[in-house]
């Protein structure tokens, strides 16, 4: 068994929405009418909830997917499938609701995928299986990187792009959580100061805040399915693109390579083999640097008084970054 890694001990933004089979099947009817046979809350995930359905009458079962974090989510992430279909591997949305009249979320009913998480299948250590998962992982993320906008930014309810404000800049985003108290009472002065340093002295490793590829922005085995295909771990589903963002696939990268370190070494290589075209030779450093983008943001909106485990990974994370940072620069 690996040491913990890839999030599987972060505490939920919030608690799961209960609901009864009498409200999933109220929830249902404007859809249709088939009788709930089973109701059962899916653990995974830090946010929204989710159950899945079974029916008496053998139709296939449905995820019951409730947004509690933030009510436009609905709309991007149902915008992003639309775009995803025959495209990547995504479940079908069946039905959408927003008016909150029967619960007071959004919610989807979304195609059930057949499949395991990626994430379970690392943690058993099976290096063979662990390959597998990680270049399909990679194909798939080289196929995302070729889904190209005209500007990078965040997406709205009807799929356009806000540009990225001043503020929201990389470089300038960074270095203003790094002043933030938050972030501060996480770090030590050390740590701080390296990062300042490395990021004002390497900012030309970040992306160009011009180039605008589909980015997952949760892209890691947490939110990835897979099941054996002729003998061989396939992605099935990618999920929860409700933060998806038109920036740069380095922001992926970053994160499905945050926890690298920690993991037996095929898990990188075969990522990056899958991965296939063409990378830039600083690809680790600016990869590296756009997960610590994310890294603060995390430290920023998760103190350690709500959700301690979480945070001290996190903190874990951003140190052992800086740290090797320091080496691979040097090689540059």
């Amino acid at each position: 068994m690996i040491q913990p890694a890839l999030k599987q001990n972060w505490e939920r933004f919030s608690q799961p929405v209960e609901i009864t089979a009498y409200q999933a099947q109220e929830l249902l009817e404007p859809w249709k009418s088939y009788p709930i046979q089973t109701l059962e809350l899916l653990s995974d995930g830090c946010a929204n909830t989710n159950y899945k359905l079974t029916f008496k009458n053998g139709t296939a079962p449905l995820v019951l997917r409730l947004y509690t974090r933030e009510k436009s989510a609905l709309a991007r992430e149902h915008g992003i499938h639309e775009l995803l279909k025959n495209k990547l591997p995504v479940p079908s949305f069946f039905y959408t609701n927003n008016d909150c009249e029967l619960i007071p979320h959004p919610y989807a009913l979304i195609e059930w995928i057949d499949g395991i998480s990626m994430r379970n299948v690392i943690l058993t250590g099976d290096e063979k299986a662990i390959g597998e998962c990680t270049f399909s992982a990679g194909v798939h993320l080289n196929q995302l990187r070729q889904i190209k906008f005209s500007k990078g930014g965040f997406f709205q309810s009807d799929m356009s792009i806000r540009p990225f404000d001043e503020n929201e800049k990389y470089l300038d985003f960074c270095l203003e959580k790094l002043q933030d108290e938050k972030v501060r009472k996480c770090l030590t002065s050390t740590t701080l100061n390296d990062l300042k340093a490395i990021l004002t002295n390497h900012s030309h490793l970040l992306p160009d805040i011009n180039e605008a590829n589909l980015t997952h922005a949760d892209f890691d085995p947490a939110n990835m399915l897979v099941r054996k295909i002729n003998n061989r771990f396939e992605v099935v589903a990618i999920l929860d693109w409700e933060f998806s963002f038109a920036g740069s696939y380095l922001f992926d990268m970053g994160m499905m390579l945050r926890y690298a370190h920690k993991l037996p070494k095929t898990y990188e290589e075969s990522f990056i083999q899958g991965l296939s075209s063409p990378l830039p030779s600083t690809w680790r450093q600016s990869a590296k640097l756009t997960d610590l983008l994310c890294l603060l943001n995390l430290l920023y909106y998760n103190s350690y008084e709500e959700r301690p485990l979480m945070n001290r990974d996190v903190v874990g994370l951003v140190e052992h970054t800086a740290t090797l940072f320091r080496k691979i620069v040097s090689t540059i």
